[in-house]
């Protein structure tokens, strides 16, 4: 089932030749937001980072677009579907309506909606690092869209070298993000996280995820620039994304990892996500 800007068809045949043109060019953004049992998780938070994501891109905001209009389309989706798992995942693109020109350099947009069914739990893999491109350390890459070409490739690179996931740089060499999402070291009582200055995207989980820490668990959160070596003197390292779920990490080149500091956060945040 696919949501065309407010109007449900059951499969893409079914949609408009003239909606279906606009996919041939690329999203303005892409946002993912979580689901269980059908209740939307952090609903308002994802609401406010959509709005911003697209007053950076230069578009058009249709005054429709309010945080009430965004859950109808979501349940309208969630009506048409029989939920059997617990967890749900809503992609979330925005296209233009037109093409750019000299003359017109605004655009309006519309949006495509679809809720999958996806497995959002623990997976344990194998690290490695991606150095042949590097993210710019700016506010424009804490947009999704802005490095989604460079995550797949980075996700190639994993996947032909024999590994699960790989870690992405900056211009500057360090520690940026990953192909499975914002990236977290555990070490001696702190966790630690790339600052949103270093280039990650500013996801709502991962924000989410740093709140929770900060007022729920012990450990002190800091976001902060961190370079390669730091990685090999963490005792954890855990990633965690809306697509991918919580994914803990085993071996990044000759260090292995503990796993019981990152399985206590995972079953205590979930908890949390679901109230």
């Amino acid at each position: 089932m696919i949501n065309f800007d407010g109007i449900c068809y059951s499969r893409y045949k079914d949609v408009p030749e003239q909606l279906l043109f606009h996919l041939t060019n690329l999203p303005v953004h892409t946002h993912h937001l979580l689901s269980f049992k059908g209740q939307i998780s952090l609903l308002e938070a994802h609401y406010f980072s959509i709005m911003a994501a697209l007053r950076q891109s230069r578009v058009e905001i249709p005054m429709q677009y309010s945080l009430n209009f965004f859950q109808e389309q979501m349940e309208q989706l969630t009506d048409y579907l029989t939920l059997n798992d617990e967890v749900q995942c809503f992609s979330l693109k925005f296209y233009r309506t037109h093409n750019l020109t000299s003359d017109n350099v605004v655009s309006q947009i519309y949006f495509v909606m679809q809720l999958h069914e996806i497995s959002w739990g623990v997976t344990d893999l194998d690290l490695t690092l991606y150095k042949d491109h590097y993210v710019y350390a700016n506010e424009y890459s804490n947009l999704f869209q802005t490095n989604a070409s460079l995550h797949n490739l980075c996700q190639v690179f994993a996947y032909e070298n024999g590994f699960g996931a790989a870690l992405l740089l900056n211009n500057y060499r360090r520690l940026v993000e990953s192909t499975h999402g914002a990236v977290f070291l555990f070490h001696e009582g702190k966790i630690q996280t790339p600052a949103l200055s270093e280039g990650t995207v500013d996801a709502v989980l991962r924000k989410a995820l740093i709140d929770f820490l900060n007022k729920e668990s012990e450990w002190e959160v800091i976001e902060t620039e961190i370079p390669i070596f730091s990685i090999q003197q963490a005792q954890e390292v855990f990633l965690i994304s809306s697509l991918k779920g919580w994914t803990q990490i085993n071996q990044f080149r000759k260090k292995k990892f503990k796993k019981v500091i990152s399985e206590l956060i995972y079953g205590k945040f979930l908890a949390h996500l679901k109230s």
